[in-house]
């Protein structure tokens, strides 16, 4: 779901890049799966998509996303405060690993990785407030 999500809808971002309902995805599973199920889900669904449009970036997209997907999952059956800080905490790590790659690959630098930014944190962001919003509405679905 992750992959499909990632591929089905992309809103091409000025930096390059695109913006995709990937994160909603994780950030979800996290949720409602748990952290192994958010590692797996985030890390391969996220680098097969990537081995479609952006190869180079697949594997430091397997150990982020999964990285996202793993720290989303610890607000896995918890109400209140973890559920929403886990995966908050979960996007931002996102950020901050492709921040971190893209400073030391050779292709982006530190200008490049500033230029990224934006985008990544939109991408966060909208990942985020759309999995609680996808979690919240499909716990109500069940009962």
């Amino acid at each position: 779901m992750v992959m499909v999500a990632t591929l089905l809808i992309r809103i091409p971002l000025p930096a390059g890049g695109y913006l995709n309902f990937g994160d909603i995805v994780i950030v979800f599973t996290g949720l409602y799966a748990g952290s192994k199920a958010g590692l797996i889900a985030g890390g391969l669904g996220s680098a097969l998509a990537d081995l479609i449009g952006f190869p180079v970036y697949a594997p430091i997209t397997l150990v982020v996303k999964g990285l996202e997907g793993l720290v989303c999952g610890f607000g896995y059956q918890k109400k209140g405060f973890l559920s929403f800080f886990a995966p908050l905490v979960g996007v931002l790590t996102m950020v901050t690993g492709y921040f971190v790659f893209e400073v030391f690959y050779p292709q982006t630098g530190v200008a490049g990785a500033i230029v990224n930014l934006p985008g990544n944190l939109i991408q966060a962001v909208s990942g985020y407030l759309g999995g609680r919003l996808l979690y919240q509405v499909f716990i109500k679905l069940e009962l």
